[in-house]
């Protein structure tokens, strides 16, 4: 991984932050007669709990990048914030000069949403306190209250303590604000549904700096001057439930349904080639064979279907391989399903084995994730009928044409469904697809992050991912490309109309939006006489 120096990093912030004005109208940037002054910004800082990073900093070089890095940009300053009080202050400081504001947790966003040129960056990664509820009265297996800074994996060694499990994500460094806000699907979601259906309340700052709790049954609201109000509208929980991050307000606070742990898992391996040694394509019937098994997949078992075009050992070339796990014992009809698999040309496998997991934890920690990645991320939603020789034969043509010197084509698809099936399409916010998809496949035109002429890849992703979309029914937003012609339908579908009105209730003049998010279509003027003509400010990631 390339890691430009401090040096450079300053260079190359001070250089955008006097190009960005240039493209950005209706805020206030470094450099406008209407930013704020150092004065006014010292004041701010002695206001806060956190600490404020600047360009010139050490600390601001570690903060500023981005997981996708070719979506590294620089914001004037990053609030690293230590409560809520600071999220608060730092809205309505950015609201009183017209500021761009971005909120980042963990950078993971795939399209650069959690960051911004010339930006106030509010950092939430170190909000990371939890607190374990097993009296809830609100589910038998209790709760857990997480602030939007904890990674999964931290939280995973949490619930794992007190003997439970919770439905959060597979990369350990992931945080859980843009995950859970943008639906958050699981390997255990075919057993317990996903984020949104497991959330039982959350803490969100609005646009004009309330402090909101909200949950199924009433929002409570407090506002700046210190006044409060309780209401049974709980249409803001209910846009959070898969409405996607940052749009609605920057949410601090999240608190999961927990569930008793099975009495064992069992992790189940299995990988083929593409075409093996001697030039023998057994592609096509081994993929159709994987998608034939997670069609009628009982519902113990999740994981992922994953395949590479890059060449492999011994004159292998591209892989694919079924990563799964069974939430349940070794000897069950259920786990007996996969033998199938476990027995299909045994002559063509690479690998393939089940091995006994103690705990979901225990299967978890195996999963390894890259700390920094660069490439053009596509997404679709699969159902029963998506699952045809054409799909099969798209893939197996991108896995073996996009491949170049630089680059390559891989795809991870994550099985659905299960109990995910048993919750409305109105529900929660995500699109209406998940309640019928089996699988929500990602794919990839990926890079190595020191590449620094990566032209014409990022353009061809885009084409791929229009043509991919046309296989299913619906997107996941968080693995979605940046280029989706109608995002509103193919992130929302029914749903978009509903979210769009929330959306011009809390926060009319859309001081928060981001690259297709919820009411970033919208123009809108300002009260200092700007038009929002720039759709592209960030969410939280």
């Amino acid at each position: 991984t390339m890691v430009l120096s401090s040096f450079a990093w300053r260079g190359l912030a001070l250089a955008v932050l006097v190009k960005v004005c240039l493209s950005v109208s209706n805020r206030c940037l470094p450099g406008d007669d209407c930013f704020p002054t150092n004065l006014e910004v010292i004041k701010f800082m002695e206001t806060l709990d956190g600490t404020l990073h600047f360009p010139h900093m050490a600390s601001y070089d570690t903060l500023v990048v981005q997981r996708e890095t070719i979506y590294t940009k620089f914001p004037f300053a990053i609030m690293e914030a230590k409560n809520i009080n600071d999220v608060q202050k730092s809205v309505l400081f950015a609201r009183k000069w017209n500021m761009l504001v971005s909120v980042k947790t963990s950078g993971h966003d795939f399209i650069g949403r959690s960051t911004a040129h010339g930006s106030l960056m509010i950092y939430l990664g170190s909000m990371n306190d939890t607190k374990v509820n097993l009296s809830s009265t609100r589910n038998p297996a209790g709760e857990i209250t997480c602030e939007s800074g904890n990674t999964w994996l931290k939280v995973y060694n949490e619930v794992d303590k007190i003997n439970r499990v919770i439905i959060g994500g597979s990369a350990h460094t992931v945080s859980m604000a843009g995950y859970t806000l943008g639906g958050g699907h699981s390997p255990m979601s075919r057993m317990f549904g996903m984020a949104v259906d497991n959330l039982l309340e959350l803490e969100l700052v609005t646009a004009d700096g309330r402090i909101v709790v909200a949950n199924d049954q009433m929002t409570h609201i407090t506002y700046p001057n210190g006044s409060v109000t309780t209401s049974d509208d709980t249409d803001i929980f209910w846009a959070s439930k898969g409405g996607g991050g940052g749009t609605f307000g920057i949410a601090t606070k999240f608190t999961y349904k927990l569930h008793y742990p099975a009495p064992q898992v069992v992790q189940f391996v299995c990988g083929y080639p593409i075409i093996r040694p001697g030039g023998q394509d057994i592609g096509f019937t081994v993929l159709k064979k994987m998608f034939l098994m997670v069609q009628n997949l009982p519902k113990e078992w999740g994981g992922y279907l994953v395949a590479s075009g890059l060449p492999g050992a011994n004159g292998n070339w591209g892989s694919i391989v079924l990563a799964m796990n069974h939430y349940g014992n070794y000897v069950s009809a259920s786990r007996r399903y996969m033998d199938d698999l476990f027995f299909f040309h045994k002559e063509w496998q690479s690998f393939c084995y089940y091995v006994n997991r103690t705990t979901f934890l225990d299967y978890e920690v195996t999963a390894k994730d890259p700390e920094f990645y660069s490439g053009y991320i596509m997404n679709t939603l699969l159902q029963k009928e998506s699952f045809t020789d054409d799909l099969t034969r798209f893939l197996l043509k991108e896995l073996e044409t996009e491949h170049t010197n630089i680059s390559s084509f891989a795809f991870t698809g994550t099985l659905l469904g299960g109990e995910m099936m048993n919750v409305g399409a109105h529900d929660t916010s995500v699109h209406p697809g998940f309640r019928t998809a089996l699988m929500s496949l990602s794919a990839t035109i990926g890079w190595d992050t020191s590449t620094l002429d990566y032209s014409g890849l990022p353009e061809r992703g885009a084409v791929v991912g229009e043509q991919l979309s046309t296989f299913g029914d619906g997107q996941y937003p968080n693995e979605a490309g940046k280029d989706v012609v109608h995002w509103q339908q193919e992130f929302w579908g029914s749903n978009y109309k509903r979210l769009l009105a929330i959306k011009h209730q809390w926060d009319p003049d859309n001081f928060f939006t981001c690259r297709e998010c919820v009411g970033s279509e919208s123009h809108h003027t300002h009260a200092s006489g700007h038009l929002n003509t720039h759709p592209f400010v960030p969410a939280v990631g």
